[in-house]
């Protein structure tokens, strides 16, 4: 009783997310019954950490007009939206949310999350939305150590039984980390500079089985956007046994900067690659683990902003509150070591 009332409660959440309005620009995504449609999707909009302007990455803004005018119905933000949410609202209104024409939807990453600033200002974290006959799931997975479990597991869960209907064409699922790294031997090594935990997730062994499910009725698309250092702005893998797709995408402020855009005719859905710096780009599935594993493209070091990383570093609280544990740490230390020793030296006498 107590399962059924669950699912029910979830399916009730899940008619009431039938329509996305964006929290950003209150701007909402029409649905219809032509099941044609398109979006854009990447993740790490800040740049990089070296970006200290509390604005977007310089390649997004330079292509607001193409997003604007490329008629998708939707911009989705694989995490790392903002750099530092505290400080980052008003420049990211003004200068982004407020000039793009279409809803953002956002998966919040490590950046995007600073005590509650995140929720009490754009509302929850894991949620769900339809739109024609596609579902769009979207899951928080600085949650629980990047496990999928809990109310978000359930909404999974709920999407395998309403793919059984008929009447989905396609699941798109969005994460910020790459929580499906650790269940591949062929992806050893290839994302370690990611947000991750310290142990693998329950992605392989929890989440792929309800994945394996869905793709029976669906087809199923992962998209993940924390690559950190990399050759590319995208990554493809086809998991053939349980047939589903899973694809990164993320920009870092560099020259290599691209979005996808997912192209949704009759529910047949196709890739576009997109350069922001316009670069040659290959077709979407040729950026596999083939290439992650033998393209030299590793990001260089610049080794002239060796000293503006450092004042980076130096001008940065987070930095100072490391400085400030160090020397509460160090005088603790001694005052314990202290009192310790007047001890022995009391019983010796």
């Amino acid at each position: 009783m107590k399962k059924f009332l669950t699912v029910l409660l979830l399916l009730c959440v899940f008619i009431g997310h039938s329509q996305y309005t964006s929290p950003f620009n209150q701007k909402t995504i029409d649905s219809d019954s032509s099941g044609s449609y398109s979006f854009i999707v990447s993740g790490h909009f800040y740049g990089d950490g070296t970006n200290n302007s509390r604005f977007p990455a310089n390649s997004l803004l330079a292509n607001l007009d193409w997003m604007n005018n490329s008629n998708a119905s939707m911009l989705v933000c694989l995490g790392d939206l903002f750099k530092d949410i505290s400080n980052d609202r008003p420049t990211y209104q003004s200068s982004f949310f407020d000039q793009l024409n279409m809803p953002l939807v956002n998966t919040v990453g490590n950046h995007d999350l600073s005590g509650t600033v995140y929720q009490d200002n754009y509302g929850e974290t894991g949620f769900l939305f339809e739109v024609n006959q596609d579902i769009h799931l979207v899951i928080d997975t600085e949650q629980d150590n990047g496990d999928v479990s809990g109310a978000q597991m359930e909404r999974l869960k709920t999407i395998r039984e309403q793919v059984k209907t008929g009447e989905i064409n396609n699941v798109f699922i969005y994460t910020h980390r790459t929580v499906w790294s650790d269940a591949y031997d062929e992806m050893d090594g290839l994302f370690l500079d990611n947000t991750q935990g310290l142990t693998a997730t329950n992605f392989k062994d929890q989440v792929v089985p309800v994945l394996r499910e869905i793709s029976a009725y669906s087809e199923v698309f992962w998209f993940s956007g924390s690559l950190g250092t990399a050759p590319s702005s995208f990554f493809y893998f086809e998991d053939q046994e349980n047939k589903f797709k899973i694809i990164g995408t993320a920009i870092r402020a560099l020259p290599r900067d691209a979005v996808l855009k997912v192209n949704v005719n009759q529910g047949k859905v196709a890739f576009e690659t997109h350069s922001l710096t316009h670069q040659e780009l290959l077709p979407l599935e040729s950026y596999s683990v083939d290439f992650w594993q033998t393209e030299v493209g590793v990001e260089p070091f610049n080794w002239k902003l060796i000293v503006y990383y450092m004042q980076v570093a130096l001008t940065h609280r987070f930095f100072w509150y490391g400085v400030l544990f160090a020397l509460f740490s160090t005088f603790f230390f001694f005052y314990i070591r202290k009192i310790w020793q007047k001890r022995e030296f009391t019983k010796v006498r």
